[in-house]
């Protein structure tokens, strides 16, 4: 008779390969025994803000999601080339008897740095909040908006 042996968290279980039931009881015990000691795992990775950049007319347009963030809570910075948008969203206060099953949303700082594809005007760059979306928008300086070029007769 073939047996398989298998070292289980508290005992040997010896199985023979024709005795599929048995197998399966096993199976369905070890499940059970996972499922009663599972406790929700949490992860603190922060908040990873999806955006779109694009260009329209003469200025560059950048939406970033922020749901959740308040005006105050954000800060957007420009140096050089790059962009910075910082923001933090405030979490919930829970009692210690709180249990949680599943916490998905996120709390707590953001950092994102773009470089930007061409040389914006500091000084009339807009910015608005509104719903959890973040628009701001760069107007092209001028040493970066396209020249026309009128050519000589001779």
């Amino acid at each position: 008779m073939n047996a398989i042996v298998r070292r289980m968290p508290s005992r040997y279980l010896i199985q023979s390969m024709y005795n599929p039931v048995g197998f399966m009881d096993e199976f369905e015990s070890l499940a059970r025994q996972m499922w009663e000691s599972w406790e929700p795992v949490t992860y603190r990775t922060g908040m990873m803000t999806n955006l779109d950049m694009y260009e329209e007319k003469d200025e560059l347009v950048i939406k970033v999601e922020l749901p959740g963030v308040k005006k105050e809570e954000t800060e957007i910075s420009l140096e050089d080339d790059v962009l910075t948008i910082e923001a933090e969203k405030k979490g919930e206060e829970h009692t210690e008897d709180t249990k949680f099953y599943t916490r998905e949303r996120w709390y707590g700082k953001t950092c994102r740095s773009i470089r930007l594809p061409f040389q914006v005007d500091g000084d009339k760059i807009s910015a608005k909040l509104d719903e959890g979306q973040l628009h701001i928008r760069l107007p092209k300086a001028e040493e970066a908006k396209p020249k026309h070029i009128e050519i000589q007769a001779t």
